[in-house]
């Protein structure tokens, strides 16, 4: 059986594949099936089954697009899958030269519409990319247009092939300093998901479709309920101390539920997809385990990144929020911490789904709006007793006190406790409800999913 069949039977339920050019020669499959019953399309290169051949190159190009303009026009997922193309070894750029390369890279329906027709599919409907094998160049671009990318170890992604380096910058490489799952997963963040291999891959391909488009289908839900008298296990008290947001977590979603995106990258957030009830919800928490919970620039870009599936998939979402604010400083100022602010506030207005923000131990200056605080129109503000919100933290205000006078130190003191209280910001309409660690899993369905 050739291995792209074998792929299309690992993805799509028995027999539901209709493959929308079947008597054409082409490069690709592109076509539409069941995934766990969910209407799906597909775009996926023949892999090792691929021979090139100089006019399956120019039929690749408009088989694409018509897959996905219908796609776009039904509004379902597409799956974009990317293999090395004719077989294993190492990228031989002389192998894929062809007489219409100039035709598909200049023709206003070549690789150019391919790329514009997906990157107008992904403006509203989900597309999800998996990337078995080493691709680069104009193959590689569109994959990079995908909501969620998924790649196994095998799989390698570069702007340019290891020998164009040599031929143009006179850098010696390989596929996996350039472009391996470490360079994306964890530096440069274009992959959000890594697998030991290909079935595990598909496997959470399916898990993801069917959780996002189709709910839980089980009756009763697991979940650890948290020992009240034990919050200082769960989340210290003190506001220097360190624990992993993940904890917190798991006391109050669906056991087993969480899938959490690009978990090596920028790890002072955490985003991911979870349930409670069954209900789907997207995920976006500070992790005071790394880096304090500071947003620094790539963790903001992580944050819109949830924020936009979340729109497109109209996902709910809970921000938790144990954040001291953005990252201040001259490296930070030079990383362009001013346009990360700006578009992930941006994110927060196009995104129309219901968010709620939960304050678990602290939340500072612009890290409340970061959050969707306030202004940016959470269904509620929820805070635990000890959570402190306010412009500066309470040892910032301290520090402040010695070069105030009288009035000005009446008015700091007044602050501080307003910062270290929530009840009292509750009591002046400022926040929602103050609310018990053990409460949180209903306080969360009732204000996400009311009946």
């Amino acid at each position: 059986m050739q291995i792209s069949l074998k792929r299309i039977n690992a993805l799509f339920d028995p027999g539901s594949f209709v493959d929308h050019h079947q008597d054409e020669r082409s490069h690709f499959i592109c076509g539409e099936g069941l995934v766990n019953s969910v209407r799906t399309f597909l775009v996926m290169n023949r892999g090792q089954d691929c021979e090139f051949h100089g006019s399956g190159q120019w039929h690749t190009a408009g088989q694409i697009i018509s897959t996905v303009t219908q796609a776009k026009n039904n509004g379902a997922p597409l799956i974009y899958i990317q293999d090395q193309s004719g077989g294993t070894g190492s990228f031989d750029t002389t192998k894929v030269l062809s007489r219409d390369m100039s035709r598909l890279l200049l023709s206003p329906s070549g690789m150019g519409r391919v790329s514009a027709s997906i990157a107008e599919f992904a403006e509203t409907n989900l597309l999800i990319s998996a990337i078995l094998g080493p691709t680069s160049g104009p193959l590689a671009l569109p994959l990079m247009l995908a909501d969620l990318v998924l790649m196994t170890e095998k799989g390698a992604l570069c702007m340019g092939r290891p020998d164009m380096v040599k031929a143009m910058l006179a850098q010696e490489s390989d596929l996996y300093s350039l472009g391996g799952t470490n360079v994306h997963s964890k530096d440069s963040g274009s992959v959000q998901l890594v697998f030991d291999d290909e079935g595990s891959l598909f496997q959470c391909l399916k898990k993801l479709v069917n959780d996002i488009f189709k709910g839980s289908s089980r009756s009763a839900f697991e979940y650890q309920n948290p020992d009240p008298t034990n919050f200082e296990k769960l989340i210290p008290s003190n506001h220097r101390t360190p624990y992993d947001m993940h904890d917190l977590l798991y006391s109050f979603i669906d056991k087993g539920s969480l899938t959490e995106m690009s978990p090596q990258y920028a790890q002072e957030v955490l985003t991911g997809y979870a349930t409670i009830g069954g209900n789907l919800i997207a995920v976006i928490a500070n992790n005071p385990r790394h880096n304090g919970g500071i947003i620094h620039r790539k963790s903001a870009s992580k944050m819109v990144k949830m924020i936009n599936i979340a729109a497109k998939t109209k996902t709910p979402i809970i921000f938790v929020a144990d954040v001291p604010g953005f990252m201040i400083g001259k490296e930070a100022e030079r990383s362009g911490i001013f346009s990360a602010a700006a578009e992930l506030f941006r994110s927060h207005i196009q995104c129309k789904v219901p968010k709620l923000l939960l304050v678990a131990r602290k939340a500072y200056t612009g890290g409340v709006y970061a959050m969707c605080g306030p202004g940016f129109n959470p269904v509620a503000v929820l805070a635990y007793p000890h959570a402190h919100i306010g412009v500066f933290s309470p040892d910032t205000m301290n520090k402040v006190l010695s070069n105030l006078d009288e009035d000005a130190r009446i008015t700091v003191q007044t602050l501080t406790k307003e910062i270290e209280d929530p009840r009292l910001l509750k009591s002046s309409g400022l926040i929602t409800d103050v609310i018990d660690i053990e409460q949180t899993r209903d306080q969360l369905t009732k204000y996400l999913f009311p009946s």
